[in-house]
């Protein structure tokens, strides 16, 4: 009977303590978890008195996290249920917590039982719930900043994190052109340098560690438009700046967009300039780099002269044989083509093929590819989108065979509708391919009449569409909100989440995680959210898959009023 007691008092416990079961419900934080604690029907059943004593069991995407109410040298955990053998798996650990590495079902009774090193043991049973929590562990502080109006994307707070590939630590890059190195354990401050001062709208663009995790690469956007390179230390070891091609002033400053490594650590880089419009005309600078790990330009492209157009997403292979990108603009350039998908030789820069997508009439007269040209790492497939709402495939296998650039497949996925004589569409974002799913991420809805705004949201506006490689659609969702730059390992992608134009819905902010490995449709594939007051603007996951961090930034709502805050949280 003593078992039944210590489950009334668990109960209890944790109905005083906030910890019980929550299915998407926002508690006075303001944050919800759409997932159960873990901690429901627990039973310890410690075989010493001199046991270690276990305080929970929360479940995770990776396995489980086992807190103690004291610290213990735990040596092994030992994990069984009715459906599987006691086995004994791999283990990470603190002086009070143990984080159990294996796959788990859903409501399932499991006991753990976990040994000292001086051969002690306690043991507790654990229901899992039908899926993992989201815990926060801690957040980080960044700087004071301005809220953009909620009311415009263009407007929000940016920034960008990046885990270390051991997971042992995160960068973060901010609005303000601060730069932090974090230790994941502690979330102590390693270092921090402020690499751009006193410019207004100056920020980190983006942010990637090495293969071997010792040094960061590191993008700005500023008059000097660097990329830099430091080591764990701060050390500053090599610097480029594309501001001397592209030119610079205050209203139009020149930006390293995309950053990119193969598995060599030579870096590829997408430097653009938006210049604003000169007469009807709406200029673009742009051009390609590539840097060797030490900081010599291995090439660029083009070789000669700038392009006309604008270049704000690149991908490449790990093994660095293909370099890939699109070019954007908002009206024709007089020299290169918009909507234009590039493959060149990464070892060269010399240009293997190029396809224009023509624009799409009657709604425009010009293509547009901003965030989505991605080749598999193979290099056999390549996909990207235009703007106006169209998802296309290239086999880039075949078209480095025949010589001959064509389309395999596109879907027009949220394309121009009209409604009560507004033509609207969805914005397409950002392109993702996770083994050999294919995934679209599409944003915000948007009115091709100045004039008049959306009187509706787009059918297919904020929402997630995956293919196979074959053009089949194989589930979707809606998001409910801006979907950002996600983050992505071979399992998972989380989705940093931002404002809806149309519905104007506060409650949907925060990260969305789909474990993409999963059976069945999109709502099996949904695993945690975890929401925010401020908009979620940029997102990232640890290689190991035990640590997602999630840039929150705050936004300033039409009576003045200001929405959450500009910090990283740090979830397991």
């Amino acid at each position: 009977m003593k078992w039944k007691f210590l489950i009334v008092l668990l109960i209890l416990a944790l109905m005083t303590t906030g910890c019980a079961e929550k299915s998407q419900e926002s508690g006075d934080n303001g944050i919800s978890q759409d997932s159960a604690s873990g901690m429901q029907g627990t039973k310890e059943i410690s075989n010493s008195e001199a046991g270690v004593t276990i305080d929970s069991v929360v479940f995770s995407r990776t396995g489980a996290l086992i807190t103690l109410k004291e610290e213990a040298n735990i040596s092994q955990v030992r994990i069984s249920s009715a459906n599987s053998s006691t086995d004994t798996v791999d283990i990470g650990k603190t002086d009070d917590q143990v984080i159990a590495a294996f796959d788990w079902d859903p409501e399932t009774q499991y006991k753990f039982e976990l040994i000292t090193g001086s051969g002690v043991s306690s043991a507790l049973e654990a229901y899992a719930p039908e899926k993992p929590a989201l815990k926060e562990e801690y957040t980080v502080e960044l700087e004071d900043v301005t809220p953009g109006s909620i009311e415009k994307t263009s407007e929000n707070i940016k920034g960008v994190t990046k885990f270390s590939p051991d997971s042992k630590y995160f960068a973060i890059g901010t609005h303000g052109g601060s730069l932090k190195l974090i230790e994941l354990a502690t979330g102590e401050k390693v270092w921090e340098k402020q690499l751009v001062k006193g410019i207004a709208d100056a920020r980190i663009t983006d942010i990637e560690f090495s293969e071997d995790g010792k040094r960061l690469i590191v993008g700005e956007e500023s008059p000097d438009a660097f990329i830099y390179c430091f080591d764990l230390n701060g050390t500053e070891i090599w610097k480029f700046g594309a501001g001397t091609e592209l030119g610079s002033d205050l209203d139009h400053m020149p930006s390293m967009k995309k950053i990119k490594l193969d598995s060599k650590g030579n870096i590829y880089v997408a430097a653009s300039r938006a210049c604003g419009y000169i007469g009807e005309k709406y200029k673009y600078l742009g051009r390609v780099y590539s840097f060797d790990p030490e900081g010599n330009m291995r090439w660029k492209f083009p070789e000669s002269e700038l392009m006309d157009i604008g270049v704000t997403w690149i991908d490449t292979t790990p093994d660095g044989r293909y370099s890939v990108f699109g070019t954007t603009s908002f009206t024709k350039a007089e020299n290169w083509k918009d909507g234009a998908v590039h493959v060149l030789n990464g070892n060269t820069g010399i240009e293997d093929w190029n396809y224009s997508l023509p624009p799409l009439e009657p709604f425009f007269d010009y293509s547009a590819i901003w965030y989505s040209t991605q080749i598999t790492p193979d290099g056999e497939k390549l996909i990207t989108m235009t703007s106006d709402g169209r998802a296309f495939l290239f086999d880039n296998s075949e078209i480095m065979k025949t010589g001959v650039p064509e389309v395999k497949w596109q879907a027009n996925i949220s394309t121009p509708v009209v409604v009560s004589g507004v033509p609207i569409y969805g914005s397409a974002n950002y392109a993702y391919i996770i083994n050999n799913t294919l995934i679209f991420s599409i944003g915000s809805t948007f009115s091709k009449d100045q004039n008049k705004d959306a009187p509706i949201e787009h059918p297919n506006g904020n929402s997630l569409f995956a293919y196979d490689t074959e053009g089949n659609l194989l589930w979707k969702w809606r998001l409910d909100g801006y979907a950002g730059e996600c983050a992505l390992n071979d399992r998972y992608l989380v989705i940093p989440i931002a404002q809806n134009l149309v519905t104007e819905d506060r409650n949907v902010h925060g990260v969305y995680v789909f474990d993409i490995s999963k059976s069945g449709g999109s709502n099996s594939k949904l695993v945690q959210i975890y929401n925010t007051k401020g908009i979620t603007v940029s997102a990232d996951i640890s290689p190991d898959g035990r640590y997602i961090a999630a840039l929150e930034a705050p936004s300033r709502l039409d009576d003045g009023t200001v929405l959450g805050e500009y910090k990283v949280h740090i979830l397991t």
